[in-house]
């Protein structure tokens, strides 16, 4: 270990150089470098999160460093705090006296003053109506003025399928962290969760087959947050119409012998073959995925309600970003890609039967 990461690691509550080993170890993906582990390890000091309780992630990330016509793909490892573990910190700040945050629909009653950093929201939980249109949050320490922070949802919805699925409680993480750095510049400023993260600035997927262009991504081409591709079914060949012969009892003369078997012949050959019906449109069937992890191990995804398939999706997220070279991340990923398809194909393929959402109110 070089001598600029022990110092980052001795100002940092005096971390051994056995921890820092376990956290680069266990924490930090491989190929990161002695200068970007120094800086991650630079910023737990600032923020004052400690990975080893899950309160940050070293992620890698493909970033162009080039243009459209030239890119320059290369992987960047960067420091990422978690929601909890923002919150968690907070709650250590001697002044911090809570949070509170809601997402706000179009028929709320809501007043927002940020002058004296209060907000009055009203609503009806199992009457809310009209579309999704924002978030608040409001930080309050003690002998200081409350932190109100307010969030257009245009301004932050991404075309994943935790957004779609459960867009409220992701428009309010995402406006208690800004009410977080914004209360605690000197810890928090500049720092980003992953559900604030676009999700377009990964490396694009390239096509592994010839396919039209859709709107949608293959899955498992690129790394963080996908979406899933359902290939068009083809379309069913055309019959064709077949001139129908009428069955009329005509008196012929006799034939000779020999004409007589060609006429056979003939007519055989003439006769039309029948045709077959086409075979039935089968129904989609149920997804026969299993969950292989978390509470609802051993469930297929059919059986999941959308926030009890949401939060297996996010503790996997959760789980390989703490531990990406585990000997069962490479399973873990491949059961998330699945779930996550099932996700994309409730969000296109509404159910008659939807999960229970989950109810916000302050």
């Amino acid at each position: 270990m070089s001598p600029k990461v022990e110092e980052a690691g001795l100002a940092h509550g005096g971390w051994s150089r056995e921890r820092m080993e376990l956290i680069r170890r266990t924490i930090c993906p491989r190929g990161i470098s002695e200068d970007e582990f120094a800086l991650f390890i630079e910023q737990c000091k600032r923020s004052g999160l400690d990975p080893l309780l899950k309160e940050a992630f070293c992620v890698a990330r493909r970033q162009n460093i080039g243009n459209r016509e030239r890119p320059n793909w290369v992987n960047k490892y960067e420091f990422q705090p978690s929601e909890a573990g923002m919150l968690a910190r907070a709650e250590r700040f001697p002044d911090f006296k809570g949070i509170q945050a809601s997402a706000v629909f179009a028929e709320d009653d809501i007043v927002v003053d940020q002058g004296k950093g209060e907000v009055v929201h009203r609503f009806n939980p199992a009457k809310r109506k009209g579309a999704l249109v924002g978030g608040w949050s409001r930080v309050v320490r003690d002998g200081k003025l409350p932190v109100v922070v307010w969030l257009d949802f245009s301004g932050y919805v991404q075309q994943t399928p935790l957004w779609a699925k459960i867009p409220t409680t992701m428009i309010e993480k995402c406006a208690r962290v800004a009410a977080l750095r914004k209360a605690y510049p000197e810890a928090f400023g500049g720092l980003y969760v992953r559900e604030e993260m676009p999700a377009d600035d990964f490396e694009p997927a390239a096509p592994s087959h010839a396919e039209p262009t859709g709107a949608y991504e293959v899955l498992g081409a690129r790394p963080g947050p996908v979406k899933a591709s359902f290939p068009t079914l083809p379309a069913a060949p055309a019959r064709e119409e077949k001139p129908q012969r009428l069955d009329v009892d005509v008196p012929l003369a006799p034939l000779p012998p020999k004409e007589s078997a060609r006429a056979v012949e003939v007519d055989a050959a003439e006769a039309p073959h029948p045709v077959e019906p086409p075979a039935p449109r089968q129904s989609p069937k149920a997804s026969a995925v299993v969950v292989a992890f978390g509470p609802y191990k051993g469930k297929t995804a059919s059986e999941l309600s959308d926030e009890e398939l949401s939060e297996s999706i996010e503790l996997a997220n959760e789980k390989l970003m703490e531990q990406p070279r585990a000997r069962w991340a490479k399973a873990m990923r491949e059961n998330l890609l699945a779930l996550e398809a099932e996700t994309e194909l409730r969000c296109r393929v509404p159910t008659a039967d939807k999960g229970n959402g989950a109810s916000h109110g302050v």
